[in-house]
């Protein structure tokens, strides 16, 4: 019979100490890189406000907006429409650059956490719990300027979006940062995303309800200018495309820390 020390943790109580321990020391390591993190955080915030204020006008047009019976066209205000797109793409590259670097810059400590003993599911709940601390940071700043410039119907709704947009973001940086080699390459690849969801979105193209950051955008324009708060199928479309997305970047981050014993690795 195995008696266990009431003074020994249980294995959960491990894992959530081992995970917070690293959760620490990424902390530590983010506010050593804080001129990084405020130029990924105020540069896309900065092009949004210069966009905007130089945009003139109060000329409407007509946009697919969810109001609760599915879509309808509704007559929005330009400005206030090219805002809404301005901001996913700030956020979503704010997001998926703060992901991406993160876990391009620390695959060798990854590789020597896991020799230490921590497991690979501890050391990405750790980096993405950093990754979501920048997210917050960023969808603060982007709330803090885009809700004085634009008359919204839903604060609350807005601010779940533009999270939605940053857990997207995050998912979709962590999985080109683990599986694209080169950094330049990856970067490039995390901006066209999201351009090419600006671009199809402000030329209303039926293409963009097949782009990843489309549920989001979709809850953003009804808190922007409905009133509906059924919206649960777009958090939901979200948040299945970020669990998937997550379920593959957990495979990539297992096999590419994993320490390999001599011998072993093909």
């Amino acid at each position: 019979m195995t008696v266990t020390s009431a003074a020994e943790p249980a294995p959960a109580a491990q894992r959530m100490n081992g995970t917070l321990t690293v959760t620490r020391m990424f902390v530590v390591e983010l506010a050593r890189r804080w001129p990084s993190v405020l130029f990924m955080i105020f540069m896309p915030a900065s092009y949004f406000l210069v966009s905007y204020l130089t945009t003139a006008g109060d000329a409407r047009v007509p946009d697919q907006v969810w109001t609760g019976d599915g879509h309808q066209t509704v007559n929005v205000l330009d400005r206030d429409l090219r805002a809404i797109y301005l901001a996913v793409l700030g956020t979503s590259v704010t997001s998926s650059f703060a992901a991406l670097t993160t876990v391009r810059s620390s695959m060798g400590v990854m590789r020597r956490l896991r020799l230490a003993g921590y497991r690979a599911g501890q050391l990405l709940s750790a980096r993405l719990l950093v990754l979501l601390l920048i997210t917050a940071l960023s969808t603060a700043v982007f709330m803090a300027i885009f809700v004085p410039l634009v008359n919204l119907q839903s604060v609350l709704i807005v601010t779940g979006a533009f999270l939605l947009v940053g857990l997207i973001g995050v998912a979709i940086g962590t999985l080109v940062g683990l599986v694209v080699p080169r950094e330049f390459e990856a970067f490039m690849l995390v901006v066209a995303i999201a351009g090419v969801q600006m671009a199809l979105g402000r030329g209303d193209s039926s293409a963009e309800e097949y782009m990843p950051y489309t549920p989001a955008i979709d809850a953003m324009k009804a808190g922007a200018f409905t009133r509906t708060g059924d919206l649960a199928l777009q958090f939901g479309q979200g948040l299945v495309y970020v669990a998937v997305v997550f379920g593959l970047v957990f495979a990539v981050w297992n096999l590419r820390t994993r320490v390999w014993k001599r011998g072993e690795r093909p």
